[in-house]
């Protein structure tokens, strides 16, 4: 199965933003075993680097995006992807082109925190929580 990841439950794990730490944690465990194949984006590196400039020193931040690269398919954002999340005209334009940089993954899922910012694309998404409780059937 293919995941891609929202930059929420990348931060969740790198940042261990609690009470989120746990299930992104299993979530990575998952990706680890190669029970799933997870995808993020270029996006994601970037917001998650400019986040946790707040709470890492530089070296620490270059060490995290390193390690994100080598473990993860790293989705590109390119002008064709923010021209078609423009002319989708969602309601979230960040989680749009989010979901068209993963569309050449062919994602089975995509687990995030925030629902509602994917809720009117095209692949089913889950919240960490509930991805985890569908991988224990």
């Amino acid at each position: 199965m293919k995941a891609f990841l929202d930059t929420n439950v990348v931060l969740d794990f790198v940042c261990k933003r609690e009470p989120f730490f746990d299930d992104a944690s299993k979530i990575f465990v998952l990706h680890e075993h190669g029970e799933i194949d997870c995808v993020i984006s270029a996006l994601t590196i970037i917001n998650s680097a400019y986040i946790m400039r707040k709470i890492f020193q530089k070296s620490e931040i270059a060490t995290v995006i390193e390690w994100l690269c080598n473990k993860f398919s790293v989705s590109p954002i390119s002008r064709g992807t923010i021209l078609e999340a423009v002319q989708k005209d969602s309601s979230d334009f960040e989680d749009t082109v989010q979901y068209y940089s993963a569309l050449p993954y062919q994602p089975d899922v995509i687990i995030t925190r925030d629902k509602k910012g994917f809720s009117d694309l095209n692949i089913p998404v889950m919240t960490p929580a509930e991805f985890i409780e569908r991988s224990r059937k």
